[in-house]
């Protein structure tokens, strides 16, 4: 390599020198914050007062809600721990049929906390409430609760 050349190459690698690290801290300076983690549950309803029924399991606790007049109802699905299956819905299910395509989905629960459902007003004021839990990722039933 002539004298020309290895001035040029020397002259290079100090560009490199200064600009590569400057170019790392400037890019570590430009990444965006993270947003905060939010789960994909909605936003908390008002409680409804008077709890109708309810079923209390090892894992969970479901409390069926309603207001004096029986006029709106909920469901309060609360997790006591953990679920074990990360895809857990719930159906509700008429008689002994236990077919989800023929049920009403109420709606999803993930992690341990509070859950708050409203159901449509019905005629019968829910005097038998069958619940369905269903495992929609490994496609199976996991448990079928009575309220």
């Amino acid at each position: 390599m002539i004298r020309v050349l290895r001035r040029r190459h020397r002259q290079i690698w100090m560009a490199w020198a200064l600009l590569l690290p400057a170019g790392i801290v400037f890019a570590w300076l430009v990444i965006p914050n993270q947003p905060p983690v939010k789960l994909l549950k909605a936003e908390s309803a008002v409680v409804l007062p008077e709890i109708v029924r309810t079923a209390d399991k090892a894992n969970y606790q479901v409390n069926l809600r309603s207001n004096k007049e029986r006029t709106a109802w909920q469901l309060e699905w609360k997790n006591k721990t953990a679920l074990t299956v990360p895809s857990a819905v719930i159906y509700r299910i008429a008689g002994v049929d236990k077919d989800i395509s023929k049920g009403h989905i109420i709606g999803r629960i993930e992690t341990k906390g509070l859950y708050l459902f409203s159901l449509p007003a019905d005629s019968s004021g829910y005097k038998q409430l069958k619940l369905l839990l269903y495992d929609f990722i490994h496609e199976k039933q996991i448990e079928i609760i009575n309220l």
